[in-house]
């Protein structure tokens, strides 16, 4: 009776272990926010497009906080949904091929076109989730030891309410969240948007492009943001589970 305990009891041990063994490791890549806001839903001028520029150059339209809550989330909520182990940002950043990783920033019609309108968390690059980048960063994957990169980043897109030149508009936040196999496969796309309950008056179709009407129009959406996103996160963990 005793050998057969010890028995069961090697063969427990066999078997968690070799679930341990199994656990996919996945390094977060990136994590940032784009700055500059789509103006495509109000059919921008040249003049609400410069509005847009300087709105995204400037210094005190800063996206950080909302960025950082978001960032904290994710690691203290969302990444517990999922089977896989996230390894450490710590390990990530300070990853020498990592540090000297240079990114795709243009691919098809999709561009970042200037990387100082970015906010990223201190120590990412700013890396977006084209597949030239995810090809690229196979060598990243491999000497981190990991079977997944995920890309996350936050940006914002005007949204038009009224008639004409006249209205409100809203901020509308956008969370992006792309796994991929070290391997270029893709493990999920996952794109989720909340409204600002902000609203800001629009005057012969552009509205105020100041940081103090604009910044809180942001943060607000964020808000909203976060409040769907660990429900939403934890119906695409169930089917990530099983593909990764």
């Amino acid at each position: 009776m005793k050998n057969l305990k010890v028995v069961v009891l090697m063969a427990f041990l066999s078997l968690f272990m070799l679930g341990n063994a199994q656990k996919k490791k996945v390094a977060v890549i990136t994590f940032y926010a784009d700055k500059t806001i789509d103006l495509s839903a109000l059919n921008a001028s040249a003049d609400l497009i410069a509005k847009n520029t300087n709105l995204s150059d400037d210094p005190n339209f800063n996206l950080t906080e909302p960025l950082k809550k978001l960032h904290a989330a994710f690691f203290s909520e969302y990444a517990e949904n999922f089977d896989f182990e996230f390894i450490s940002e710590k390990e990530v950043l300070s990853n020498a091929m990592y540090k000297e990783f240079k990114p795709t920033y243009e691919e098809g019609k999709a561009i970042i076109s200037d990387i100082e309108t970015t906010t990223t968390i201190e120590g990412y690059n700013v890396i977006p989730p084209f597949r030239q980048n995810v090809k690229d960063l196979k060598a990243v994957a491999e000497d981190l030891g990991v079977d997944g990169i995920m890309f996350i980043n936050l940006s914002f897109g005007f949204v038009k309410t009224g008639v004409g030149s006249f209205g409100y508009v809203s901020i509308q936040a956008r969370y992006s969240m792309d796994l991929y196999t070290k391997d270029n496969n893709s493990i999920f796309q996952f794109n989720e948007v909340a409204g600002s309950p902000k609203k800001a008056v629009m005057l012969k179709g552009i509205p105020v492009m100041s940081p103090d009407k604009i910044q809180p129009m942001c943060e607000s959406a964020v808000d909203k943001l976060m409040k769907d996103l660990n429900k939403k996160v934890k119906r695409l963990a169930k089917k990530a589970n099983k593909k990764m």
